[in-house]
């Protein structure tokens, strides 16, 4: 009896995840922070646009190339995709634009892709690393967060404004209430695309385990994308606290089971697409739309979109203009359309191929983890899905396009590493994570 409460005692304990801290992982964390530098610190030399992420990233090309050489990044099969989704990025540029033109734009998306993913492939390797990754970076995303929430309550912009009087590089922001608040930006290209990054942060945190300051502060920092009043924040949220309600069920109840959720999820697609005249992703765009103004030519730009597709369904148009009737916006407000029309089909499909792959193989490791590290696993999987559906309905750019890929690096690191069980040398210390018998 003494021995089996002895058990039940260590059992009880918080795991405290061990982990070897290095230049690599704070490397992760740094490159997370200039993401949040707002756009008038970009600058460029000749015609090459560099956003401080990006010089980063060109720097940190040495490294990952020394790891690839050595041996310590292996890469596998959706590795192996995503740099198929790269390189035919740049095949489709050369091919529509010609060699001058692709190489400036063909370059900066390789970099924003290509570079960015395998970084954090070669810095988050397991769960452990990935909770420590929250941690650093959760003082920013709140402080962020409550930025945002203060431009939005007070009708002024302030992160653009103070960057553009340090570096005496303007940029144009124009205010736009809704709700009788702004729609704050913060240091992102645009409020949709703050909503976004926010709100995809979410289920990450909710699901980690985490104890303490950070999950409040990353939690905050989340939410707080509801002042950016998007569209896109408003999916990324609803569709995130959906699929961690479906996980709480599942964990509470026998008959109820991840196999029943995304069987019923994928049963109502198939009954919307085939019994629908709009179809899945006409619905999608209209009910992801705020007004009917919006739905409106969301709806008309996916319609003339998928004809400019079908027109060059294999190296698309690149980065020319897209025929459209002449009173329609030049946007394009569905990354997975973007990609189409700019690279061809290949270029969504390759990309949803690696993500659908990532999403099999982290719910497949899942099932052999502990209760602790199952929720870890499912906030990744959660919070790549749910940015993958948001952005049906907004186009990415600069810094929230980078984190997309992020979080499909995220996603194969953590499908592939280890839990909070793992043992590795020079544990450095962390807030506890709670165990599964106090969740």
């Amino acid at each position: 009896m003494e021995a089996t409460a002895n058990q039940d005692e260590v059992r009880e304990q918080p795991i405290r995840a061990p982990l070897q801290a290095n230049w690599r992982l704070f490397g992760a964390v740094v490159f997370f922070y200039t993401l949040l530098i707002p756009l008038p610190f970009n600058f460029s030399v000749g015609t090459l646009l560099l956003p401080p992420y990006r010089v980063f990233l060109l720097v940190a090309v040495l490294p990952i190339m020394l790891d690839l050489m050595r041996g310590r990044l292996r890469l596998g099969l959706i590795d192996l995709v995503v740099g198929l989704f790269a390189f035919w990025l740049v095949v489709s540029s050369i091919w529509t634009m010609g060699f001058d033109r692709a190489l400036q734009a063909s370059g900066s998306l390789t970099v924003d892709i290509a570079i960015a993913y395998l970084w954090i492939r070669a810095t988050l390797s397991n769960l452990q690393q990935v909770r420590f990754f929250l941690i650093m970076i959760a003082p920013g995303l709140v402080a962020t967060g409550l930025l945002i929430a203060i431009e939005s309550i007070t009708k002024t912009y302030i992160a653009i404004p103070i960057a553009t009087a340090i570096t005496g590089q303007a940029h144009d922001v124009s205010p736009a209430l809704r709700l009788g608040l702004m729609r704050a930006q913060g240091p992102f290209p645009h409020p949709i695309l703050a909503g976004v990054f926010l709100g995809s942060l979410l289920p990450l945190y909710l699901l980690s385990g985490l104890r303490g300051w950070p999950i409040w502060a990353g939690v905050i920092g989340s939410l707080c994308c509801i002042f950016t009043l998007s569209s896109g924040a408003f999916l990324v949220l609803a569709a995130g606290l959906g699929l961690i309600l479906a996980n709480w069920i599942v964990e509470r109840t026998s008959f109820v089971s991840w196999r029943l959720v995304l069987g019923t999820l994928f049963a109502i697609v198939f009954f919307l697409e085939v019994a629908t005249e709009s179809g899945v992703v006409r619905l999608i765009t209209r009910f992801a739309a705020l007004n009917n103004q919006t739905a409106f030519f969301r709806l008309l730009i996916w319609e003339e979109g998928v004809k400019t597709v079908q027109e060059f369904p294999l190296f698309g148009i690149g980065f020319n203009d897209w025929n459209r009737p002449s009173w329609m916006p030049p946007s394009v407000d569905n990354y997975w359309l973007v990609l189409a029309m700019r690279h061809g089909v290949l270029a969504p499909i390759t990309s949803l191929l690696a993500v659908a792959a990532a999403l099999f193989v982290l719910a497949k490791r899942s099932v052999f983890l502990e209760l602790v590290d199952q929720r870890m696993i499912r906030g990744v999987a959660i919070s790549l899905a749910v940015t993958c559906l948001s952005v049906f309905s907004v186009a990415l750019w600069l810094s929230p396009q980078v984190w997309l890929f992020v979080l499909l690096a995220i996603a194969v690191s953590a499908g592939q590493g280890g839990g909070a069980a793992d043992i590795v040398s020079k544990p450095a210390k962390m807030p506890s994570v709670a165990s599964p018998s106090q969740s």
